[in-house]
């Protein structure tokens, strides 16, 4: 007999970095998802360079996979999700039944992971995070209220309390927005185009041993830390008495007393909080995925973990019928294309500083979007990090490379740029 397999969804990494014109114009600028598939097109048609170059896909749970008949196959910029089906008929279109139905509330997890370092030096995300951990994708609704067909959390709304780096993501006024600090020490927020993007609220997944980190203006001597299931039944707690200010504190918990992806559970049932407070009354509440210590490597960036019957409909993977969600006509032409999932990724926003290989001061050439600071002509504004190189405003000039290590000053970050003294650069003054 004929083995027939059918994609059963697929998952798109959308990267800034990536998906940015030379002219500055990026896919984020999309509106429908018929532009985007247009614009990754394009850029497949003209052999352009994707985030598969950085990041790569591995099957979590393998047994799942024989189970269920599924295949994973990489993308220009992503994955896609086969399944071996029976041919059938739903009215009066060509539909496709899974071999192995797949049981509901089934997890399909994909770890994400990094084949070099330069991913992290161009790719937007907090220096100095509260706890370590890696990015959780879901269309489930447990970690946050999506909006398909994005697999990441709301842009949480803009605080006037929080303690934001630069480049992380806040929500004002319907409009999505970027922090830095500038040159005058004044706090900014600059608007960026697009919404559904990759933020700290989507940074949850965890070793079951991790890192928490105290803020350096915290001053917390004493704290406490309790990991609670979603029914408020504690797994883990434990309390740290200090003499001097605490920077960061060890957290371990057992692993047999929780769930861990992959799972054979339900998304509600493995998703933990983490209350930690402390003297001056600090108090923090964060949501928490454990991963398989097996899997949590140096090199996993991230979980995809795709779940059958959601409850939110426009994230279905099979329908109420136990169908897959694709139909053809009866021509063989495409009349429901299989459900397809976007990550939306951020680049690193940073200060683009220009520096004579010489070492000599330059001359300040670009007042208008550049200042000469000890001799160095920096951006006024920080820049995504786009591997085509993209203008400063109007002005073209060179971008960081991907492997341009960025440099926290402050509260400012710093992208250095060494260039030979030229027409463009000239010394000063």
């Amino acid at each position: 007999m004929q083995t027939i397999y059918k994609i059963l969804f697929e998952v798109r990494l959308l990267h800034e970095f990536y998906l940015t014109n030379p002219d500055g114009s990026s896919i984020f600028g999309a509106a429908s998802a018929t532009a985007r598939d247009s614009y990754l097109q394009d850029y497949f048609d003209r052999n352009q360079r994707s985030i598969n170059s950085d990041v790569d896909y591995t099957i979590a749970a393998q047994q799942l996979f024989r189970n269920y008949r599924l295949k994973l196959v990489r993308t220009y910029s992503g994955f896609k999700v086969g399944i071996e089906v029976t041919p059938t008929t739903d009215s009066g279109k060509i539909a496709y039944a899974p071999v192995a139905a797949l049981s509901q509330g089934l997890n399909i997890p994909i770890l994400l992971t990094r084949t070099n370092t330069d991913f992290d030096l161009y790719t937007n995300r907090r220096l100095r995070p509260a706890f370590d951990s890696l990015c959780y994708f879901s269309n489930g609704g447990v970690t946050g209220v999506k909006t398909a067909p994005f697999l990441t959390n709301p842009v949480p709304p803009q605080s006037a309390t929080a303690s934001y780096e630069q480049g992380e993501l806040s929500l004002a006024n319907n409009t999505v927005n970027a922090f830095y600090v500038d040159a005058g020490g004044t706090a900014q927020f600059a608007a960026i185009t697009g919404r559904n993007f990759l933020n700290e609220t989507d940074r949850i997944l965890v070793a079951p041993g991790f890192q928490y980190y105290f803020g350096p203006t915290d001053n917390i001597k004493n704290a406490s830390f309790t990991v609670t299931d979603m029914s408020n039944r504690t797994v883990y707690s434990t309390t740290v008495n200090s003499t001097t200010i605490l920077q960061s504190v060890s957290i371990r918990v057992d692993e047999q007393k929780i769930n861990t992806v992959p799972a054979t559970v339900t998304e509600n049932a493995f998703v933990y909080n983490l209350i930690v407070t402390g003297n001056g009354s600090y108090n923090r509440t964060y949501k928490l995925i454990f991963l398989s210590g097996s899997l949590a490597g140096s090199n996993a960036w991230g979980l995809v973990n795709v779940i059958n019957q959601p409850g939110n409909t426009g994230f279905s993977i099979i329908d109420d019928k136990g169908l897959l969600i694709t139909r053809r006509n009866t021509d063989g032409t495409v009349a429901i294309a299989p459900p397809v999932f976007e990550i939306w990724i951020k680049s690193r926003y940073s200060f683009w500083r220009y520096i004579n290989d010489q070492g000599k001061p330059l001359k300040d050439s670009y007042p208008s979007i550049l200042k000469l600071t000890a001799g160095n002509l920096v951006s006024l504004a920080p820049q995504s990090h786009t591997f085509a190189p993209t203008p400063v405003k109007t002005q073209k000039l060179p971008n960081p490379k991907p492997f341009y290590p960025v440099r926290p000053e402050g509260q400012q970050i710093f992208a250095d740029i060494v260039v030979p003294a030229s027409d463009i650069f000239p010394l000063g003054p």
